[in-house]
Protein backbone atom coordinates (compact mmCIF):
# COMPACT_ATOMS: atom_id res chain seq x y z
CA UNK A 1 0.00 0.00 0.00
CA UNK A 2 1.28 3.38 -0.87
CA UNK A 3 2.07 5.99 2.19
CA UNK A 4 -0.46 8.00 2.90
CA UNK A 5 -0.54 11.88 1.20
CA UNK A 6 0.80 14.65 3.55
CA UNK A 7 -0.81 16.37 6.11
CA UNK A 8 -0.87 19.32 3.82
CA UNK A 9 -3.90 18.41 1.82
CA UNK A 10 -5.97 17.85 4.75
CA UNK A 11 -7.81 20.39 6.51
CA UNK A 12 -8.53 18.67 9.89
CA UNK A 13 -6.19 18.01 12.12
CA UNK A 14 -5.15 14.12 11.86
CA UNK A 15 -3.90 14.19 16.06
CA UNK A 16 -8.18 15.18 16.58
CA UNK A 17 -9.54 12.79 14.05
CA UNK A 18 -7.14 9.93 15.87
CA UNK A 19 -8.41 11.29 19.66
CA UNK A 20 -12.02 10.90 18.26
CA UNK A 21 -11.25 7.22 16.61
CA UNK A 22 -9.45 6.52 19.59
CA UNK A 23 -12.34 6.88 22.02
CA UNK A 24 -14.49 3.93 20.93
CA UNK A 25 -13.51 1.03 22.56
CA UNK A 26 -13.47 -1.13 20.10
CA UNK A 27 -10.16 0.77 18.59
CA UNK A 28 -6.75 -0.07 19.93
CA UNK A 29 -4.43 1.40 17.97
CA UNK A 30 -4.49 4.10 14.55
CA UNK A 31 -2.65 3.12 11.80
CA UNK A 32 -1.40 6.25 9.62
CA UNK A 33 -3.31 4.85 6.28
CA UNK A 34 -6.75 4.50 7.82
CA UNK A 35 -6.48 7.67 9.85
CA UNK A 36 -5.36 9.44 6.37
CA UNK A 37 -8.33 8.08 5.07
CA UNK A 38 -11.05 8.37 7.57
CA UNK A 39 -9.97 12.10 7.83
CA UNK A 40 -10.18 12.27 3.83
CA UNK A 41 -13.69 11.11 3.93
CA UNK A 42 -14.55 13.07 6.47
CA UNK A 43 -13.77 16.48 4.78
CA UNK A 44 -15.21 14.84 1.95
CA UNK A 45 -18.69 14.37 3.51
CA UNK A 46 -18.68 17.82 5.41
CA UNK A 47 -18.18 19.29 2.00
CA UNK A 48 -20.63 17.11 0.47
CA UNK A 49 -23.34 18.37 3.36
CA UNK A 50 -22.43 21.62 2.92
CA UNK A 51 -22.74 21.74 -1.05
CA UNK A 52 -26.39 20.43 -0.63
CA UNK A 53 -27.05 22.61 2.42
CA UNK A 54 -26.41 25.80 0.34
CA UNK A 55 -28.29 24.66 -2.54
CA UNK A 56 -30.74 25.20 -0.24
CA UNK A 57 -30.27 28.37 0.79
CA UNK A 58 -32.00 31.35 -1.04
CA UNK A 59 -29.27 33.75 -0.58
CA UNK A 60 -25.61 33.15 -0.79
CA UNK A 61 -25.39 32.57 3.35
CA UNK A 62 -25.17 28.98 4.50
CA UNK A 63 -26.97 29.17 7.43
CA UNK A 64 -27.70 25.95 10.13
CA UNK A 65 -30.50 26.03 9.03
CA UNK A 66 -30.14 24.88 5.81
CA UNK A 67 -27.76 21.97 7.21
CA UNK A 68 -30.36 20.66 9.52
CA UNK A 69 -33.23 20.88 6.87
CA UNK A 70 -30.83 18.62 4.62
CA UNK A 71 -30.02 16.17 7.22
CA UNK A 72 -33.92 16.06 8.33
CA UNK A 73 -35.17 15.60 4.53
CA UNK A 74 -32.42 12.87 3.39
CA UNK A 75 -33.04 9.27 5.19
CA UNK A 76 -29.43 8.34 4.74
CA UNK A 77 -28.69 11.00 7.32
CA UNK A 78 -30.64 9.86 10.33
CA UNK A 79 -27.64 9.18 12.32
CA UNK A 80 -27.58 13.33 12.44
CA UNK A 81 -31.26 13.92 13.54
CA UNK A 82 -30.76 14.14 16.91
CA UNK A 83 -27.14 15.84 16.52
CA UNK A 84 -28.38 18.44 14.30
CA UNK A 85 -32.06 19.36 14.61
CA UNK A 86 -33.88 21.84 12.74
CA UNK A 87 -34.20 24.79 15.41
CA UNK A 88 -37.66 25.88 16.68
CA UNK A 89 -38.70 28.99 19.10
CA UNK A 90 -39.60 29.06 22.28
CA UNK A 91 -43.02 29.43 21.62
CA UNK A 92 -43.00 26.56 18.94
CA UNK A 93 -41.78 24.29 22.20
CA UNK A 94 -44.26 25.50 24.43
CA UNK A 95 -47.03 24.78 22.25
CA UNK A 96 -45.16 21.39 21.36
CA UNK A 97 -45.13 20.56 25.21
CA UNK A 98 -48.49 21.23 25.67
CA UNK A 99 -49.73 19.19 23.28
CA UNK A 100 -47.58 16.14 24.42
CA UNK A 101 -48.75 16.84 28.19
CA UNK A 102 -52.48 17.14 26.84
CA UNK A 103 -51.89 13.74 24.84
CA UNK A 104 -50.72 12.39 27.75
CA UNK A 105 -53.36 13.51 29.76
CA UNK A 106 -55.92 12.62 27.63
CA UNK A 107 -54.28 9.08 27.40
CA UNK A 108 -54.18 8.56 31.02
CA UNK A 109 -58.06 9.42 31.84
CA UNK A 110 -59.06 7.12 29.01
CA UNK A 111 -56.83 4.02 30.47
CA UNK A 112 -58.68 5.31 34.04
CA UNK A 113 -62.57 5.55 32.49
CA UNK A 114 -61.56 1.80 30.89
CA UNK A 115 -60.18 0.17 34.15
CA UNK A 116 -63.05 1.50 35.83
CA UNK A 117 -65.42 0.16 33.09
CA UNK A 118 -63.49 -3.39 33.15
CA UNK A 119 -63.96 -3.13 37.08
CA UNK A 120 -67.51 -2.45 37.03
CA UNK A 121 -68.30 -5.23 35.12
CA UNK A 122 -66.50 -7.01 36.85
CA UNK A 123 -68.71 -5.96 39.88
CA UNK A 124 -71.81 -6.85 38.10
CA UNK A 125 -70.39 -10.14 37.14
CA UNK A 126 -69.72 -11.18 40.77
CA UNK A 127 -73.10 -9.76 41.57
CA UNK A 128 -75.07 -12.24 39.76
Amino acid sequence: MSTPKPEKELHLPLSRVKTIMKSSPEVDAVGPEPLYLVTKVTELFVIDLAKRAFKNSSNNLLEYKHIADVVQEDDSLDFLREIIPRKITVKQFKEMMARKAAKANSDDSTEESSSEESSDESEESQEE
